[in-house]
């Protein structure tokens, strides 16, 4: 017979609680410094995860230029990422494919809230492009960039992680390319 321990019940469940509620960083991206204002020959295009949201908090998930490794977004923090101007497709991968649709200016400033939603056996992500005529503002933006912790890949750990990824994201972009998936938009005159 098992004797039923209630003192620690509570307990065990405030652990399980925080581990399932806090955001868990990536071994793969570390803490550093924001990036400059670019130049007139690439674009900024930071990706935001607030860890306002009490789902997800420790779902991750790779963002990707095309087939080009920009980095892992966790909860609280945001990555950012230098683009030649032109047509981007920006997506990440969590139980489905979110995708953005870019065309960028050199010189400019652009945006990407990163969200996760509950899914039917793990997460699902959706990129919200920050386009000029939504509510957020650019002190809602500030605000965001300076609770949050700015972070970059540590490039001796991106072939382990890109290697055996990179077809699957060469498929999701050719079912982009096809007009097989559904996708967001961030036009030249979005930025910030």
């Amino acid at each position: 017979m098992t004797q039923d321990h209630p003192k620690w019940k509570p307990i065990l469940t405030l652990i399980l609680a925080i581990f399932l509620l806090s955001g868990c960083a990536s071994s793969m991206m570390n803490k550093v410094k924001p990036l400059t204002a670019p130049d007139e020959t690439r674009a900024l295009v930071t990706f935001i995860r607030p860890a306002y949201a009490y789902f997800g908090g420790a779902i991750q998930f790779g963002l990707w230029d095309s087939d080009l490794f920009v980095g892992i977004v966790s909860a609280g923090a945001y990555v950012q990422y230098y683009a030649a101007p032109g047509e981007h497709v920006f997506l990440a991968r969590a139980e489905n494919w979110s995708f953005v649709h870019a065309v960028l200016e050199g010189g400019k400033r652009y945006y990407i809230l990163c969200k996760v939603f509950p899914g039917a056996w793990k997460a699902r992500v959706a990129f919200d492009p920050i386009r000029k005529e939504d509510p957020t503002t650019d002190e809602e933006i500030a605000g965001w960039l300076k609770e949050l912790e700015p972070q970059g890949v540590i490039p001796d750990k991106v072939d382990g992680y890109t290697k055996p990824r990179v077809e699957q994201v060469r498929e999701a972009v050719a079912d982009f390319r096809a007009g097989n998936v559904q996708y967001e938009v961030l036009t030249v005159e979005d930025f910030r």
